[in-house]
């Protein structure tokens, strides 16, 4: 069984973490064991939503990051949080590209564009 992490910088602004998690339970409506984790300044944290999914009896952990752009965070704090995780929880963990690197967010973008 999979699992899936949306994977957010988090911030000091509760709005904005808030607003994340919007997102998180509009996509449960239609996908099963998906959580959101945070890399710093809100939580729940990686590992937490990592230990969740196991819990729930996952096998698998497909990681959505959340990130325009690959930055340090995407580069190497993503991909060392997931090694280290995979191996303690033994649990496969695979990250996506960004989600700027996909080309459907370009699209995203366009149609908001040309809709106005």
């Amino acid at each position: 069984m999979n699992g899936y992490i949306l994977l957010s910088h988090g911030s000091k602004v509760k709005a904005s973490n808030d607003a994340t998690r919007e997102v998180l339970e509009k996509l449960r409506v239609n996908i099963e064991n998906i959580e959101l984790a945070f890399l710093e300044l809100a939580e729940p944290d990686f590992e937490d939503a990592v230990k969740k999914l196991k819990t729930a009896g996952v096998s698998s952990v497909t990681v959505l990051p959340l990130f325009l752009a690959p930055g340090k965070h995407v580069r190497e704090d993503v991909p060392h949080l997931a090694s280290t995780c995979s191996k303690k929880y033994d649990i496969k963990i695979e990250v996506l590209d960004h989600i700027g690197a996909n080309s459907a967010y370009a699209k995203m973008i366009e149609d908001i564009l040309l809709s106005r």
